[in-house]
């Protein structure tokens, strides 16, 4: 899974580059019901804040093992934490944790792409407009993943049967 996430970052990340490129030196960033623009920023800002983010997620989903040995178990928002973060499964709690978080990072960049290229192809247009339907597809996908992953991760991280905890 890390190898998929990393991909969808950089997927990303050549997106934002060639819209740097290719876009126009005002976009719009933000689009209201119907598909037109409501906000709009530089294309240098736009670039900027694009990469900043997607770099702090990267780097957040990516290094959440080591984050996840650092932090305090009470911390830990995990379905069963005492049982699953006890130390004599804690190192293969991590690995699965960090697998499922991977997953899902891998999912929100695909989603992020998406409405990258849409936003891309908006202000490619004239008149700027975003092709709304089409977003609320990768929108309705995105949501529909976030479900399953979350009732699959309370479902994976239930006690198991005859554990004494």
């Amino acid at each position: 899974m890390r190898v998929a996430l990393t991909l969808s970052f950089t997927a990303n990340l050549t997106l934002a580059l060639v819209s740097a490129i290719v876009l126009p030196e005002r976009v719009a960033i933000h689009f209201a019901w119907g598909g037109t623009a409501d906000g709009w920023a530089s294309r240098l800002d736009s670039i900027l804040l694009t990469l900043g983010l997607y770099t702090l997620l990267f780097l957040t989903f990516w290094l959440s093992p080591a984050l996840l040995r650092r932090t305090p178990v009470k911390w830990v928002n995990l379905p069963n934490r005492a049982y699953w973060l006890s130390p004599e499964r804690r190192e293969v709690t991590i690995a699965r944790f960090s697998q499922r978080l991977w997953a899902f990072g891998t999912a929100l960049f695909l989603f992020l792409l998406a409405a990258g290229l849409l936003t891309l192809e908006a202000n490619r247009s004239d008149p700027v407009r975003l092709d709304q339907p089409l977003f609320l597809v990768a929108l309705a996908l995105f949501l529909a993943y976030t479900l399953y992953w979350s009732l699959t991760l309370v479902r994976d991280f239930r006690l198991p049967k005859g554990s004494d905890t």
